[in-house]
């Protein structure tokens, strides 16, 4: 599996209505309104991740992202995978999404 999907990867994903799960785990201090949120996209505390990610059980695919697509996401889907989740995380975070949508 690859450690990450693109923008356009994952709009693919979400318009073909793949059974992925797309958590936001950015901080709580970078969490500000979004021009183009990803859609679908639940919030999660990644200093809480030992807590929420029980909850996610056998999902099929988890995809993360965070401010710029770097450590905490890359934290967060390392986590997630030692739990024995398929897990990715967006390449560039939600500025790389934010560009590509307004692209789009």
């Amino acid at each position: 599996m690859k450690d990450a999907v693109s923008p356009a990867e994952l709009e693919g994903l979400l318009n073909r209505g793949a059974n992925i799960k797309v958590l936001d785990v950015r901080r709580r201090e970078h969490r500000v309104d979004v021009e183009h949120p990803v859609p679908g996209a639940v919030w999660q505390d990644p200093e809480h991740i030992a807590e929420w990610s029980k909850e996610l059980g056998d999902h099929g695919e988890v995809i993360v992202y965070c401010v710029h697509g770097h450590n905490v996401s890359q934290g967060a889907r390392d986590f997630l995978r030692e739990r024995g989740l398929r897990a990715r995380i967006v390449e560039g975070g939600i500025e790389a999404w934010q560009a590509f949508s307004k692209n789009s």
